[in-house]
């Protein structure tokens, strides 16, 4: 496994250290799962805005339809209330 220096500010260091010790975690394997769950988190963002991106080019020219047929109910609905 690459080895590779972190700067961290003294705070947090200090958080990650005392919870290291009373989970009887090491400090590197603290550091490793969180990068890991980072990146994870990172790729799963990158998924979800992919499944948007894609029903709503899916849905492009249907949902633009009911869009304008809901705004223009609404409106019409307003203009009678005044």
């Amino acid at each position: 496994m690459p080895v590779i220096s972190v700067y961290l500010k003294k705070n947090d260091y200090e958080r990650i250290k005392a919870k290291s010790i009373a989970e009887e975690i090491p400090l590197s394997k603290l550091v490793r799962v969180s990068i890991e769950k980072y990146i994870l988190t990172e790729e799963q963002k990158k998924a979800r805005e992919e499944v948007v991106h894609l029903l709503k080019k899916a849905l492009k020219g249907s949902f633009e339809e009911l869009w304008i047929k809901t705004h223009k109910e609404r409106t019409e609905a307003d203009a009678c209330r005044r």
